[in-house]
């Protein structure tokens, strides 16, 4: 049963980095050009700048870092909370 837990969890975290790390670029890239020439005017605008100026990829830019992360902490939250749930339903019953 760990197994399809880790397995389930292993596929929410790759998912989430999936959808995340474009947000995480567009906000890293915001807050880069925050302090001098604001570059970007806006979330919309600086992503959409960034796609037509360098293309999809540069909005997985560190997506491999990113995923791991992601993999391991959803791995250890997920089993380790369906281990506690399950411990915890033993010892109410």
């Amino acid at each position: 049963n760990e197994f399809c837990h880790v397995g389930a969890s292993g596929i929410a975290g790759f998912t989430s980095a999936c959808v995340s790390t474009p947000a995480d670029v567009v906000k890293t890239r915001l807050m880069n050009s925050a302090g001098g020439d604001r570059v970007y005017t806006g979330m919309l605008q600086a992503g959409s700048r960034i796609l037509m100026d360098e293309g999809p990829a540069a909005l997985y830019k560190g997506f491999l870092p990113i995923c791991i992360r992601k993999l391991v902490w959803c791995a250890a939250f997920f089993v380790s909370y369906e281990q506690i749930r399950d411990q915890y339903k033993k010892t109410t019953l």
